[in-house]
């Protein structure tokens, strides 16, 4: 009775946490063994550099115990530097420009200046620069931080008092002005040879949605669908993508490896945790199955990570090894239903297990998709998701170009400087001078009416 209920409560614990579409808050049970905090032994300490440049300078010297009051003798310096972020006060650009009537064009005309970021004037003539913008934008969309306290820092620390509506509103500008940016990282994953996807649950305007990722190597795309099928990864990564989809084992996908062609490699990561599972909640001869199968997936993981240490042969005999005792996993005859469902998923998707063992540059899990939706998990539960499809996208886009930016050590603020800059128009030609007996002389004749030509 008490194996019993104690199964009733981790079902009813699993339930909940399939129903939140995230990962679990707390653990079911209390861990007893915890490994030791702190970095592996052996590992190269970390420390911040020394700084190259010093703006302020000083000397406390040593004239007399501090303890006693008696005279020291020799003594020596000792050097130390205090890194810290300076006083922020806002900068401020004032930039004048004029406009006039042109007598050419028959239309008032003004001049731009590359420090503006708009042309609005009067009671909007002042306008936040490309910077806070920037830095608002990736607080909200890369790491999380609700406009609200996005416009509390700002007031607090850099003394921008600029409402939360507002960072919104400059959000959806930036979003528009960034679609190509967007649409160059999409073309850029559609052409890589190695892509990651994963999804995870989302919200617009209170209705069921999916942010999904597509992570290559040096690019993050995201995309906030309404729909979690197949339909999403086909209109992102197109039907002729050529390269391997990294994913978990999704139903929904599998019509992109059987009716498209894609190449797809299966995770097996999930597979060895859901192995795992099974194998703490079975008992007597139904263990077996799930421990082989864990057994296996290890072994095929810690294969695919030594491509560089084995030869090519050595590497495809063990590569075979792995292949056969995958087949006698499959090849056996099974009567509990949980084992027999696993080695049925196992076995419709046996083509898109050991990818990894073959092609170096395909991992064995898809940790990268599941790393880059970390930070959209965070926006989700403390920032909430959106209330429109618009914003929807103008989320998409930002976290696109900013977690995209961070992966290759540069900032979204960097892309919106060259976004918001007012560039100006292209010149024309002027036009040719008018005269009235050029035009007639150009000008086609033709006969009077009832004039007849012999």
């Amino acid at each position: 009775m008490a194996a019993l209920q104690k199964r009733i409560e981790k079902l009813e614990a699993e339930l909940r946490r399939k129903s939140r579409q995230t990962s679990r808050f707390s653990k079911d049970e209390k861990q007893t063994e915890r490994k030791r905090a702190g970095r592996k032994p052996g590992h190269e300490g970390a420390f911040v550099a020394t700084p190259e440049r010093i703006d302020e300078e000083a000397f406390s010297p040593l004239t007399a115990c501090p303890q006693c009051g008696d005279r020291i003798g020799t003594v020596e310096d000792l050097e130390q530097f205090v890194v810290d972020l300076p006083e922020v006060r806002p900068h401020v650009r004032r930039v004048v420009t004029q406009r006039g009537w042109c007598r050419c064009c028959r239309r008032t005309v003004r001049s731009t200046h590359p420090w503006q970021t708009s042309t609005a004037g009067g009671m909007a003539k002042t306008s936040v620069g490309p910077r806070a913008h920037g830095m608002a934008a990736e607080l909200k969309h890369r790491l999380g931080v609700p406009y609200r306290k996005v416009a509390d820092l700002m007031t607090s620390y850099f003394g921008l008092p600029v409402t939360h509506g507002a960072w919104v509103q400059g959000a959806a500008r930036l979003a528009q002005r960034g679609a190509a940016s967007y649409a160059a990282l999409v073309q850029d994953v559609q052409h890589s040879a190695v892509v990651h996807t994963d999804d995870t649950g989302w919200r617009i305007d209170g209705e069921s949605a999916w942010l999904w990722v597509f992570a290559s190597a040096t690019t993050t795309v995201y995309v906030v669908a309404r729909s979690r099928g197949s339909d999403v990864v086909l209109e992102t990564l197109g039907e002729n993508f050529a390269g391997t989809l990294v994913s978990d084992g999704l139903p929904a996908l599998d019509t992109l490896h059987r009716k498209h062609g894609f190449t797809r490699a299966q995770c097996l990561g999930h597979l060895l945790f859901r192995a795992a599972e099974m194998a703490e909640e079975q008992t007597r001869g139904a263990v077996r199955f799930p421990r082989a199968v864990k057994a296996l997936l290890k072994d095929a993981i810690t294969l695919a990570h030594r491509h560089d240490e084995l030869t090519p042969a050595t590497h495809r005999e063990y590569a075979r090894r792995i292949e056969r005792r995958a087949d006698r996993l499959l090849a056996a005859a099974l009567s509990h239903p949980d084992n027999r469902r696993l080695r049925n998923h196992l076995a419709n998707h046996r083509d898109q297990l050991f990818v990894s063992l073959y092609d170096a540059t395909v991992p064995p899990t898809n940790n990268l998709a599941e790393h880059e939706l970390r930070g959209a998990v965070v926006t989700r539960k403390i920032g909430g998701c959106n209330r429109s499809d618009h914003h929807a996208q103008v989320h998409a886009v930002l976290a696109s170009v900013a977690q995209t930016a961070h992966r290759n050590g540069a900032t979204l603020a960097a892309h919106v400087a060259d976004w918001m800059r007012i560039r100006p128009p292209p010149r024309r030609a002027p036009p040719a001078p008018f005269s009235l007996r050029a035009d007639l002389l150009a000008a086609p004749r033709s006969p009077a009416p009832g004039f007849v030509l012999h």
